[in-house]
């Protein structure tokens, strides 16, 4: 479907999908503007160290273990 939907639109998958995410995107949040209160500082705190805590995760799991010669491999466990 997505195929058929770029080709008709006669963009490529990834134009037609950016495009299509990010008209989403910016509907969502212009409703969501309308429709909140400006969140508070504390709201704010705790959304940013959600967000680094969440960095932090990924970062950790992409960090490439270090290389262990070859007697490291044989005599440890």
């Amino acid at each position: 479907m997505l195929e058929k939907a770029a080709t008709r639109a006669d963009k490529t998958m990834g134009q037609y999908s950016n495009d299509e995410v990010r008209a989403f995107v910016q509907g969502e949040l212009s409703q969501a503007e309308a429709s909140q209160l400006p969140a508070s500082p504390r709201d704010l705190q705790v959304q940013v160290e959600q967000l680094t805590q969440m960095v932090e995760g990924i970062a950790s799991r992409l960090v490439e273990p270090a290389r262990k010669t070859l007697w490291q491999r044989v005599f440890s466990k």
